[in-house]
Order: C-alpha cells, then structure tokens, then sequence
C-alpha cells in the first residue's frame, strides 16, 4: 500500500469516529431535547436548571464528550511517526511520541490479537479468519445483533446491567428524549474517556516493547494487564459517581475489563461501544417501559429485520463481485 492510501485509511478512520461521536452523542440528543421537548423544563419561565434536568446532565458531559472527540490524535500520532505496515509495538526507532500510535478506532490487522494468532496459525491473507472484521459496517451489524439479544434479556433482567445509568429528572411527556439521552450521551463520553485511557496505557506498554524488542505477544500479554486495570478504573468510576452497590460493581468492573478486552482482541472499539450503547437504552427503557414484552418483542423483530437485509446485502455483493470477477 502507497502512503498515500495508508494516509487516506487513517484519515478515513478519523471521519468514521467523529461522524460516530457527533452524531450519537451531540446531534441525536439535541434533536431529541428540541423536538421530544427534553429542554422545554429547563426554560420554562421561573425553573432554574437542576442537576438531573436534560439540559443540565447534558451540559455536564460536554467535558467528556471533548476528551472523547480527542482520541483522533492517536491515528494522527501514527500517520506522523508509522508507515504502512508498520506496528507500533514491533517497530524499532522508539520515541517518546510513540505512546500516541496506538489506535484502536479501526485496526484489526495491526492491533487486532485474533488477526495476528491467525496469521500465526498459517492463515493470512485472504485466508485470515478475521478477515471478515475489515468490513466496519458488518462489524458494526454483528455488534447491534449481538448486544441486541444482551439488551432484550436485560429487559427481563435488569441485574445483568454492566453500568450504571444516570436518572434525568424529567417530566412524563418526555420519555424519549431520556431513552436516547442515556442511550447515546453517557456511552459515547464515558466509553470515549476510557478508550482514550486505554489507547494511552498501551501506547506506554508499545512504547516499551518497542524499546526493548519483546515481540508481539508480549505486548498482548502486557495489554491483558492493562484491560484488568481498565476493569478496575471502570468500577471506581462507577462507585464515585452512581450507587455503591456490590452487585453493580462487580458488573462495571467486567464491563471495563471484557470491553477494552473485546477490543484489543478485534483491534476495533465499535462492539465495545455498541455494548454501552446497548446496555444504557434498555436499562432506561426497562424502567420505563410499562409492558417488557412489548419491547422484547418489537426488538426482535428490528434485529431479525436488520439480519435478514444484512445476509440479503451480503448475497449481493458477493455476487456482484463473482460477475465481475468472470466478465
């Protein structure tokens, strides 16, 4: 690959993560407080804002969802001091800024552990099992369909929650503009925060492995360690800022430890995200809705819709590709 397409892939991942964040995070929560009448309570003459108020939580995140947009400076980082092919765990010439170039927005065959135990094991290439994962949009279809399910048993059992969700003080006219606050909002500034933490912890491990020659196994040992502490910085959070529940901990500590797991192992920080995504909208609809089932079961016809259009565009290209391949 040219650097010129090593410098438009990077550029393409950029773009990919900010369209996410933007639009999860600041232009579907801004539709909702305006059309869904979220931010009405927080003008309506004589109401001061009030924490717990839409408009207030929301404010309250902006911080976060900046730290979030800023881990674009990681593909920047590797655009500035990698060439293609180049993994920043393994290449030599080790500097500081090192610690930059380790994106995880979208780098499967590079940062991915399963691309490269496949690669170990005799199949790359087009032999590579994860090839599948080049594609984000099957990716991100595999990731909907998958926590999906995790959503529609969190419906019945709201327990198996891994994060806390933070309670808006609304009024009953708004049930929406809640679902998509805490469905988007949190998830994006809080994953964004502990993916920028990650991203940084294993630049610092690349940085040394680099330095020292250790191989790239050592540096997904190294990140195993690194996604524990993850787990652990996650439950703190989640102590400081929700309630102190055992049964509560125990699940953010594996929401953090599996997420940035999950994420080292694909190289891709999409099912980590579409996870918290998940988790936050059916903890907020579990609570709001007023029959379960009803939201169970419109769920699963949403996701059998979208597996049936996927396999169909699936069926599609793939005979596109063999008439252009015999033509």
């Amino acid at each position: 690959m040219s650097e010129q397409k090593f410098v438009r892939r990077e550029g393409m991942e950029i773009i990919f993560y900010l369209f996410w964040g933007i639009f999860t995070a600041l232009v579907l929560p801004l539709l909702s407080g305006l059309i869904k009448k979220g931010f009405s309570e927080s003008f309506v003459q004589g109401v001061s804002l009030t924490f717990g108020s839409y408009l207030t939580n929301f404010i309250i995140y902006i911080p976060f969802l900046i730290i979030s947009l800023f881990i674009v400076i990681f593909p920047i980082a590797k655009i500035l001091t990698l060439k293609d092919n180049q993994n920043p765990a393994t290449t030599p010439n080790t500097n500081w800024f090192r610690i930059f170039s380790v994106s995880y927005i979208y780098e499967p065959e590079q940062l991915g552990l399963l691309w490269k135990i496949s690669e170990s094991m005799g199949f790359s290439g087009k032999r590579n099992f994860m090839r599948w994962s080049l594609n984000p949009l099957r990716v991100l279809v595999a990731s909907v369909i998958l926590f999906g399910i995790y959503g529609m048993l969190l419906i019945a059992n709201p327990q198996v929650a891994v994060s806390g969700v933070p309670q808006l003080a609304l009024q009953q006219f708004t049930p929406t503009s809640e679902v998509v606050f805490s469905a988007f909002v949190p998830a994006f500034a809080e994953n964004g925060l502990l993916m920028f933490l990650f991203m940084l912890l294993m630049g610092i491990v690349a940085y040394l492995n680099s330095k020292f020659k250790w191989g790239i196994y050592v540096f997904f040992s190294l990140g195993f360690l690194v996604c524990i502490f993850m787990g652990l910085i996650w439950g703190g959070f989640h102590t400081l800022v929700y309630e102190n529940n055992e049964t509560s901990l125990i699940g953010t500590i594996i929401f953090g430890f599996a997420g940035s797991l999950i994420t080292m192992l694909l190289g891709i920080f999409i099912p980590w995200a579409v996870w918290h995504i998940s988790n936050n909208a059916f903890v907020t609809l579990s609570k709001l809705a007023t029959i379960k089932s009803d939201v169970i079961i419109v769920t699963g016809i949403i996701l059998f819709v979208i597996l049936v259009a996927w396999i169909g565009i699936e069926i599609a290209v793939r005979k596109s590709k063999n008439k252009v391949e015999f033509s």
